[in-house]
């Protein structure tokens, strides 16, 4: 391959039940199934907070209180769309880094919900920072 002889190698030992161990690839697929979940909480979060703009917005202009713009519903389709990828991305990523530390021990279905866990709250926090929201205001306030 290089140049060298094939006696020139060093033999790597592995360990005999390692063999012909394929890596298990069980975690990262909990952790997607998870992110599916927490994805449709997404949506339902982006959806409470469309009707509750909307809903401000309709009382402001009946009550004619205030001069306040109707809801850009583009934005919040944006805002869905980029917490959905932070959500899958961030999954698949942190569940591979996951293999490698100590949780590669926890039962998969464990190390999955920690993962999703993670991930869906960073991206629910990309979601409310997208609409304008700060997301630590959100938390304490309620």
């Amino acid at each position: 391959m290089s140049g060298e002889a094939p006696s020139d190698r060093v033999p790597v030992p592995v360990a005999p039940h390692a063999r012909n161990r394929r890596p298990d690839l069980s975690l990262p697929w909990w952790a997607l199934a998870y992110a599916f979940v927490t994805t449709a909480g997404l949506a339902m979060l982006v959806w409470a907070i469309l009707v509750l703009d909307a809903l401000s917005y309709g009382v402001f202009q009946v009550l004619d209180v205030a001069a306040v713009g109707p809801p850009v519903v583009d934005r919040y389709s944006t805002a869905f769309a980029v917490a959905v990828a932070v959500n899958l991305g961030s999954t698949l990523a942190l569940s591979r880094l996951a293999l490698r530390t100590s949780a590669a021990a926890w039962p998969p279905v464990l190390a999955g919900l920690l993962v999703a866990l993670v991930t869906g709250t960073v991206a629910a926090c990309v979601l409310l920072l997208m609409l304008g929201l700060d997301p630590v205001a959100v938390v304490t306030t309620f």
